[in-house]
């Protein structure tokens, strides 16, 4: 089952990966990369960067890969498993 991935909510490059790849699945704020914080707590998880199929901010150029990365889940284009994608992080977090 593929989910679309982001390395920040609102990032316009949109990948994919198999969900057995997500590891760590969890609400934070603060994005993967540049550390970018986001206006709400989205779904974050961890992938290898060699597991991601498309566009995606990530360059290796901070290391051999391949390496775990953090990446962000949103609900949108996620819908058809995202009740089994909130199994696993839990409820949103009250602010």
């Amino acid at each position: 089952m593929k989910i679309l991935i982001r390395r920040q909510w609102n990032d316009f490059q949109i990948a994919e990966t198999d969900f057995e790849n997500l590891e760590s699945l969890h609400w934070d704020n603060i994005s993967g990369g540049v550390q970018r914080r986001a206006p709400q707590p989205f779904i974050h998880g961890y992938v290898f960067c060699n597991l991601i199929d498309g566009e995606f901010g990530h360059s290796c150029m901070h290391g051999d890969g391949p390496h775990k990365i953090k990446v962000c889940i949103t609900k949108k284009g996620n819908e058809s498993v995202w009740s089994q994608i909130l199994e696993i992080a839990g409820p949103k977090p009250k602010k």
